[in-house]
């Protein structure tokens, strides 16, 4: 017992330590430039197809979901999965609004004068919500805990 515990501990740290090496010495090799809490998308094209990738992100989303149910599975972790597809899908549509949205907030509403990002004003109700669509972490973490705990209980049962 002691000799494959001592095993599964080698593999999960070859597991976890090789890919934390290789984006370390990625960083180095290839460093990176600044990276801003608001970022563009590059222009009217780049915003249409990171928009298109929402979209199908969701389609993929909701096809898996039709797919899931229709199959009755009922093993332990698959309402966990189930809860984190839907957030998901939640969070794909919050953010597709923000983005949209983001093309209507008046520049000097986020940056200074001399082109610097700087904090947001609310003004207006819909500056409100485009500054809630911002918030898309609170929809993504308890998104991912459900999925860890949906692979872990697979994990279990396996």
């Amino acid at each position: 017992m002691l000799e494959v515990r001592s095993s599964s501990v080698k593999r999960m740290v070859k597991v976890v330590v090789t890919p934390c090496w290789v984006c370390l010495l990625t960083t180095f090799i290839f460093p990176v430039s600044h990276a801003y809490a608001v970022q563009t998308h590059g222009g009217a094209e780049g915003l249409v197809s990171h928009q298109l990738g929402h979209f199908l992100f969701t389609f993929a989303i909701l096809v898996l979901l039709f797919c899931w149910n229709r199959s009755h599975v009922t093993k332990p972790g698959c309402q966990e999965f189930r809860g984190f597809l839907w957030m998901i899908v939640v969070w794909n549509v919050l953010t597709f609004a923000g983005h949209w949205m983001g093309e209507m907030v008046e520049p000097q509403y986020l940056f200074d004068p001399e082109g610097r990002i700087t904090s947001f004003q609310i003004n207006r109700f819909s500056d409100l919500i485009f500054y809630l669509t911002r918030l898309d972490y609170l929809l993504l973490v308890p998104a991912f805990f459900l999925l860890f705990l949906a692979i872990q209980k697979w994990g279990r049962t396996s």
